[in-house]
């Protein structure tokens, strides 16, 4: 049945791409856009990945064999074309005084691993465009993302988890003012979450941040001139981590909610062949952003099971270096770390353990370096990278403290990719 829904959408989509302009309103001009992307992968390391191994973040380290050696440490090559894309544009009329426009785009990335190959929304929004302002409706990219400001590189990652990685349904709001541009943005979260504590059917991915009620609250501030772009911006967001908790007495509503914030900063420099961009983010529970860290358990009422929560920090750092039209090359070097949580965890008497939620909160810190080459010929782009990214986990010695480990384990994953992108 799926298949044949997005043959149906394909085929519709060229149907109204072939109308001719006299056939189609004046009021509206349709643009169909995308690629078929092709990616040729060989890993040393399992890791935290989507999409079949497509978009690899860092390895994952499972432990070891008998013989000292890491279980995940393991050679394997895959061919994908999941990574094709199609999207339309639409101008529209003007409204409210605002020349507006739609989008709509797809790929086939899926959402889990057990659906890689899901035909998804990535974008969808109603944008209004004023002299000096812009108002947003819909699905697109974090304010995080940076616009314009991100990596160039050859993987589908964009360089996360250094980059922050993440398209959500926002209400956003951008004002000129000269070379200055401030933002304002109200974000609920969708396929890119905070984790929660509960498990069933009855629960969504998204369903810490929306028993929360309040949406994620982003500002962000770029100047740019003659190549040079500086950007920066600040985010605070409210978690609900579980719904309910059991205690000695019984059953109780839980209304504990978690507060976090994270900031980031950039500065771009382009001009013809020559590209540069230093980035850097710092905040807390940023793992809705594609990025590992999150919270931890501080304090248990036996009484009624209520818990309170602490957040850990993390950092990232990024910079990359593009040179090149026809023939590009390019440099990717990124580096993160965990500082732990802001208070002490609570050891739980039974296990004598604490309890943890997020991405990988033991990562203690991981790197990057990925070179890569690239020939553009007309529609086609040809890119080969090496992507060596490492992880260092916590494995013994707990600190509850701060969260963090006095004894860890580095793991290395070596990437290969080859790719063939044909735009239309």
């Amino acid at each position: 049945m799926r298949r044949k829904i997005i043959i149906a959408i394909i085929l519709l989509s060229s149907s109204i791409a072939g109308q001719s302009q006299e056939k189609m309103s004046n009021d509206f001009n349709l643009d169909i856009y995308g690629f078929v992307r092709n990616d040729l992968i060989v890993d040393t390391y399992k890791g935290i990945d989507a999409g079949y191994d497509l978009f690899y973040l860092f390895p994952l380290y499972a432990g070891q064999d008998q013989n000292g050696e890491d279980i995940n440490e393991c050679t394997s090559a895959t061919l994908s074309a999941m990574s094709t894309r199609l999207g339309v544009k639409v101008d529209g009329p003007e409204i409210f005084g605002a020349k507006t426009n739609a989008v709509v785009e797809f790929d086939f990335m899926g959402i889990t691993k057990s659906e890689p190959t899901l035909f998804r929304i990535r974008h969808a929004n109603v944008t209004f465009n004023w002299e000096n302002s812009k108002l947003l409706v819909g699905q697109t990219w974090h304010p995080f993302f940076g616009g314009s400001a991100y990596p160039i590189v050859a993987g589908l990652n964009t360089g996360a988890p250094f980059q922050a990685f993440n398209r959500s349904p926002q209400v956003r709001y951008d004002y000129n003012v000269g070379q200055f541009q401030l933002s304002g943005a109200a974000v609920y979260e969708n396929q890119y979450t905070s984790k929660g504590l509960e498990a069933g059917g009855f629960v969504t991915g998204n369903q810490a941040q929306r028993n929360a009620v309040m949406p994620e609250l982003v500002f962000t501030a770029e100047y740019h001139h003659a190549g040079i772009k500086i950007g920066a911006g600040a985010e605070v967001k409210s978690i609900k981590p579980c719904m309910t908790t059991v205690g000695t007495e019984g059953s109780f509503k839980l209304d504990e909610t978690l507060t976090s914030a994270g900031f980031m900063a950039y500065f771009q420099y382009k001009k013809e062949k020559f590209s540069v961009l230093a980035k850097g983010f710092y905040g807390q529970n940023m793992t809705h952003l594609t990025q590992v860290g999150g919270y931890g358990i501080t304090s248990v009422d036996e009484a009624t099971g209520a818990m309170t929560y602490t957040n850990y920090t993390n950092y990232t750092s990024l910079l990359n270096i593009v040179y090149g039209k026809k023939w590009q090359v390019g440099m990717f070097l990124g580096y993160g770390a965990n500082l732990g949580t802001g208070e002490a965890l609570y050891e739980y008497p039974t296990t004598g353990s604490a309890l943890t939620k997020g991405v990988l909160p033991n990562v203690q810190d991981l790197g990057r370096i990925a070179p890569h080459v690239s020939l553009n010929l007309s529609k086609i782009r040809l890119s080969a990278e090496y992507e060596m990214t490492t992880a260092n986990y916590g494995v013994s010695g707990f600190q509850f403290n701060d969260g963090l480990y006095a004894d860890t384990h580095r793991t290395t994953n070596n990437r290969i990719i080859a790719v063939m992108t044909y735009f239309f």
